[in-house]
């Protein structure tokens, strides 16, 4: 390849040819040390930026998804979940029957390593959150490094003459990305190591591979090959992103490395082979739930909104906008939002999917006439197929699955690689340019922008300092969306501010008058109010609104507490014992048992329930509180007597 290091737009490259070999003396080769220097200089700067932006964060708390996937989930709790393969249905199936979210268990099957991880987390400090973070950070640290390590090798294969722009391109790439403020969901969001980790193990793949068709030796080419199988295989336990890994070994080995397609597409059968893996996956999951039932269409649907399922059709086109809205927030990250507010569109004569359309075909079209026109110069085959890449990593959640929420921050983590190869490709032609002062220009537009992305990255983990601040923040973003309410009413309860906490529920259930989530807690801010009369009102409201609702055992608990409130004992007391007998060992339906025969009058019932309860529980004070004052009245009852 001809001239790397130049600006491919001073000449058409149909007319170039090879270049003849210099005449002049050939410039002494640079010793190994100094060879390694740039190297290990982007290493360590890469490891630092990373620790720096992220470290801080370790301490701030569990929030939303960290407390249904993992905190509140019986499944993830208990180590003997991992035995699932040998009672697969019966596992898919237990939310379902427990009258739960089966996406519990659908979500633990697909993503089993990635719950490995997290569990081991949990064994090592229980819920603690520092640990949890602590390892998402070294995984976007390995992230970063691997950006760097596979364009090296990529550019090294693709063009030997390269020059510094072997260095400078993957450089580029992986500080724009190891501080960008998009990375801040798959951080410092600890249950989003879904994604981190999803990536590591797809660039992991890319690395392994491209080491192996770079060795000589067979032996070493089949150990690397070996080891980008193993990669991708645990990539595709991880998230189902990792799909879309082998189609991009082929295309980077057919576009950037210039090998024949039909020869990439024979090389990469070992990896093309664990493509099924994820479809039969889903297949599998979706009969466990449907009754033995292996239909395509249940499997498409397996992860849509139960409540208010979205079409198919709806979801791409309206995709098709948030696509825009990704590409926006990568080279402009401002309004992230944990939990967006999307607009659902329905035709694609709409005008915000006609521009959307408009745009993203721009795009495409401009980067193939670039990579049609200059396709010797390595920079464009990188552009067109990382621009690929943006969309084809994109397309899992996208496109190919309805998902509940139509955009969420974390899904570009993976697919905006593509994009920060692009701005470093681009940097690098202006870096190539005759004139002296682009050439000054391009590092000087990198250091801003690195500088610039780092700080809005600190703003935005500021955000994640405490749950009131994250949710504050998203419902000034999101304030149409009852959700964004009602965690922030949790936010606010967990922090002892009920009053707030019911204001904030009352205003979601004015946006959704069916949220069952919102009356459950405004019923038990209420309660802690002490207003029971209220709480128990919300709480008849909930179960009129679905017949299911008072078998679920928080309901009723809740139910229980407002009869008992109220003065109703005996229909509080049969509330807490058919609890009782669904979950024979809940501490708290039992302590609240013997707090209503205890108000009732009943202190000798109310000791009886306290002991079975601290025989369960006996580190609780507060029960050992509720015992020493149950003795108290039944000794004070048999002296009277």
């Amino acid at each position: 390849m001809a001239g790397f290091i130049e600006n491919p737009m001073s000449k058409r490259p149909r007319r170039s040819h090879q270049r003849q070999p210099s005449q002049q003396p050939a410039a002494a080769v640079p010793s190994p040390k100094g060879k390694r220097a740039p190297q290990m200089f982007v290493v360590l700067a890469l490891m630092t930026l990373c620790v720096g932006l992220y470290s801080w964060t370790a301490d701030f708390p569990m929030v939303f998804d960290d407390h249904m996937y993992m905190m509140d989930n019986a499944i993830f709790r208990d180590t003997a979940s991992f035995s699932y393969p040998t009672h697969f249905t019966e596992f898919v199936r237990r939310p379902l029957l427990a009258r739960s979210d089966p996406d519990l268990s659908v979500n633990f099957v697909l993503r089993p390593l990635a719950y490995a991880s997290l569990h081991a987390n949990y064994l090592l400090d229980g819920f603690t959150p520092r640990w949890f973070r602590v390892v998402n950070i070294i995984i976007h640290a390995f992230n970063a490094l691997l950006i760097y390590a596979v364009l090296r090798l990529l550019l090294k294969a693709a063009a030997p003459q390269s020059g510094s722009s072997a260095t400078f391109i993957p450089a580029a790439a992986a500080f724009i990305f190891a501080v960008h403020p998009l990375a801040t969901e798959s951080v410092t969001y600890i249950i989003q190591r879904f994604t981190s980790l999803s990536t590591l193990f797809y660039l992991l793949t890319l690395w392994c591979y491209f080491r192996s068709l770079q060795t000589g030796a067979p032996k070493g080419a089949l150990l690397w090959r070996g080891s980008a199988v193993l990669s991708v295989l645990a990539g595709m336990l991880t998230k189902e992103c990792v799909f879309t890994a082998p189609l991009m070994v082929v295309l980077l080995d057919w576009l950037v490395l210039g090998t024949r397609l039909r020869t990439a597409v024979v090389r990469a059968w070992p990896l093309l082979l664990c493509l099924p893996l994820i479809p039969v996956q889903v297949l599998m999951a979706s009969a466990a739930l449907h009754q033995g039932d292996f239909s395509l269409a249940n499997a498409f649907e397996i992860v849509n909104s139960r409540d208010a399922p979205l079409s198919h059709w709806h979801y791409i086109v309206t995709q098709l906008t948030v696509l825009v809205a990704y590409l926006r927030q990568i080279l402009w990250p401002s309004g992230l939002n944990l939990d967006p507010d999307w607009p659902l569109y329905r035709s694609l004569s709409e005008a915000p999917v006609v521009a959307a359309c408009a745009l993203l075909t721009t795009l495409l079209a401009s980067i193939w006439l670039a990579w049609r026109w200059w396709r010797e110069n390595v920079r464009m085959r990188l552009m067109l197929v990382f621009v690929l890449w943006f969309f084809i990593t994109i397309s899992i959640s996208s496109g190919l699955v309805p998902l509940p929420d139509l955009m969420a921050d974390h899904r570009s983590y993976l697919p905006s690689i593509g994009i920060f190869v692009l701005v470093a490709c681009l940097l690098d032609l202006l870096r190539g340019c005759s004139w002296r002062p682009a050439r000054i220009l391009a590092p000087a537009v990198l250091a801003t922008g690195v500088i610039s992305l780092a700080w809005a990255t600190c703003l935005r983990n500021e955000v994640w300092r405490t749950r009131e601040s994250l949710w504050e923040d998203t419902v000034a973003k999101s304030p149409n969306k009852y959700r964004t309410w009602g965690n922030l009413g949790a936010a606010y309860s967990d922090s002892g501010q009920e009053e707030k906490a019911v204001k904030c529920y009352r205003k979601a259930l004015k946006i959704e008058p069916s949220f069952q989530n919102g009356l459950l807690n405004l019923s038990n801010s209420l309660l802690r109010l002490n207003r029971p009369k209220e709480s128990l009102e919300n709480t008849i409201n909930l179960i009129k609104m679905d017949q299911h609702a008072g078998a679920k055992p928080a309901v009723a608990f809740t139910f229980g507490l407002g009869l008992s409130g109220v003065g109703r004992y005996d229909e509080a007391i049969s509330v807490f014992r058919e609890i009782l007998t669904v979950v024979p060992h809940d501490v708290q339906a039992r302590k609240a048992l013997g707090l209503t025969f205890y108000k009732a009058g009943l202190p000798h019932r109310a000791l009886e329930h306290y002991r079975r309860a601290v025989a369960v529980q006996p580190n609780d004070q507060h029960l050992h509180m509720l015992i020493q004052a149950a003795e108290a009245a039944v000794d004070e009852k048999y002296s009277r007597n």
